[in-house]
């Protein structure tokens, strides 16, 4: 099977080891940057390349990321991927549902619509009403609508720090996403899904003092026993989102389990180290059948 893997600006680790295991399951592996890839459309068809060589044949993309750019690349690039699929290329995760993981927003309504149980979650792009709205949440957490890893997420106790924060940001033309903060017992859970099951579980510890619990963030997972409801709750959230596979967080509040995170473009370095589970190779061998 020809397959193609693309990344943003630079591969990573679990890219990587997608295509080394197509590779070593006997499929025909190309990785590049999405910035690289070209299309044409005509009345003869459809055509890509990654560069100058022609990828027309591809029969699975995965899909890692949009990359960085403009609104007007992303636009361009999303909608390239979304011509893959039209022309019978097998996005893996789907364009639109990769792209609905990808932001927060999206996420957390399409959760609640469903009826799963998500964080309250209050959007806005003026700062005074982000400074009202955090004022009756209390302690709050603001979220960049499109980050990864716990990369630019704040946590306010203080409602004029939060007003500072506000400020700024609308200044460089950011969206406010404001979180009520979730009491939890100093962990939340992550729970790996591929083709409707669960394949790898562990908790995440963060660093003693800190309110995170992100791997890239200093937290640490491990290899510990997950109740069924939250498995359940893992394949629920990546059913509803439209994901062949996904890594899901979930927090323990007092009312009950959390959804927090819905991850299209999942990392599982921390997951393989804790349990020893190969999961770029389950993910190739769900997609190929192999």
């Amino acid at each position: 099977m020809k397959v193609l893997l693309l990344h943003g600006s630079a591969p990573s680790a679990n890219g990587m080891e997608l295509a080394e295991s197509a590779e070593k399951l006997g499929h025909e592996v190309m990785v590049g940057s999405i910035i690289d890839v070209s299309s044409d459309v005509s009345q003869e068809g459809s055509r890509f390349w990654l560069k100058s060589r022609e990828v027309t044949d591809t029969e699975v993309c995965f899909l890692r990321s949009f990359g960085p750019g403009s609104c007007e690349q992303l636009t361009r690039r999303i909608s390239m991927i979304e011509h893959m699929e039209v022309a019978g290329i097998r996005v893996v995760n789907p364009t639109y549902a990769f792209r609905r993981a990808r932001d927060k927003y999206s996420t957390q309504y399409t959760l609640q619509a469903a009826g799963l149980p998500v964080a309250e979650t209050f959007t806005t792009e003026s700062m005074n009403r982000a400074y009202a709205r955090s004022q009756e949440m209390g302690v709050c957490v603001y979220k960049p609508i499109l980050g990864s890893m716990g990369k630019g997420s704040l946590k306010f106790d203080d409602h004029d720090l939060a007003y500072n924060a506000w400020r700024m940001l609308s200044r460089l033309g950011m969206p406010l996403i404001v979180q009520k903060y979730i009491d939890n017992p100093g962990r939340d859970i992550r729970v790996f899904v591929v083709g409707g099951k669960v394949i790898g579980t562990a908790v995440k510890y963060g660093e003693e003092g800190k309110w995170k619990t992100n791997v890239a963030q200093g937290g640490t997972m491990v290899d510990e026993p997950v109740a069924e409801e939250i498995q359940e709750l893992g394949v629920r959230a990546t059913e509803v989102m439209g994901l062949d596979y996904s890594g899901v967080d979930v927090i323990e509040s007092p009312d009950g389990p959390v959804v927090l995170e819905v991850n299209g473009a999942p990392g599982w370095q921390g997951l393989k180290g804790a349990t020893g589970i190969n999961v770029a190779e389950k993910i190739v061998r769900y997609v190929t059948g192999g």
